[in-house]
């Protein structure tokens, strides 16, 4: 079975409020195929290897977190970008970003996802960017040591996860923003809570937890944004009956 694309795309479009986002990505469709999708395939990052996934897959619709278009971006459709947009177009391969609005989708976007692979209770929005409020707070069911908390966040996000216990040894309250916001431990700290977890770590994020004395949380970048297109997959699989299989390449740097 197939589904017109433009079907698929209004969904996506009003499920994750695209307009309503001030952001460098241009979300939305970015590159259109043929007119119909029979198969979608999610993933991260819109890359060649993304893109060889889907065509390998027999997808016609890829769904990702870091699309194609970034500002002006695309302007010009050399080097990089004409082997990208040329490789889709080639292959029928529609090409569909979120950026910020699926971070902060209350229920699908990657900070609700690792609220809920923590079984964070009381979740509620927080934390500023760009005028968008993209992350999360949450609260443990119960009060555990900082050292059992990093441990869940290696069983459930990433294995390869970085630490840096310079705040309480016992914790509850939780302040979650996928990708790279280690500057908003200055954020988490204005907001008493025990911890805080986002994926790159950097030397302003390693000085503000050391001066804040705040415990902080580092799973990855792309682990902790695989969460939002692999809710998303499930969703449209529900809602259209079509096949939507997520690509984890399980990058780790």
């Amino acid at each position: 079975m197939s589904i017109p694309l433009q079907r698929i795309t209004q969904f996506l479009d009003r499920t994750l409020q695209n307009q309503s986002f001030t952001d460098s990505s241009n979300n939305g469709l970015q590159i259109e195929n043929r007119g119909a999708v029979s198969s979608i395939v999610v993933g991260v990052d819109a890359s060649l290897r993304l893109l060889q996934a889907a065509k390998d897959e027999g997808a016609d619709f890829v769904l990702c977190h870091h699309g194609l278009s970034w500002g002006d971006s695309l302007k010009r459709l050399t080097g990089l970008n004409y082997e990208l947009a040329s490789f889709a177009i080639t292959n029928n391969i529609a090409v569909y970003a979120s950026h910020l609005p699926l971070d902060a989708h209350p229920k699908h976007g990657n900070n609700a996802q690792l609220a809920k692979l923590l079984k964070l209770q009381q979740v509620k929005p927080a934390f500023q960017y760009h005028g968008n409020t993209i992350g999360v707070t949450g609260v443990l069911p119960k009060t555990i040591t900082f050292e059992a908390f990093c441990a869940t966040v290696g069983t459930t996000i990433s294995p390869d996860y970085r630490a840096l216990a310079f705040g309480p040894k016992k914790i509850r309250t939780i302040g979650i923003v996928s990708g790279g916001a280690a500057e908003m431990i200055a954020d988490a700290q204005e907001l008493g809570l025990d911890a805080f977890l986002t994926g790159e770590p950097s030397l302003q994020g390693y000085t503000q937890a050391e001066n804040l004395k705040m415990n902080a949380v580092f799973a990855g970048h792309y682990a902790t944004e695989i969460t939002g297109v692999r809710s998303l997959a499930n969703l449209l699989t529900r809602q259209f009956g079509v096949s939507s299989t997520v690509i984890d390449f399980k990058i780790t740097y």
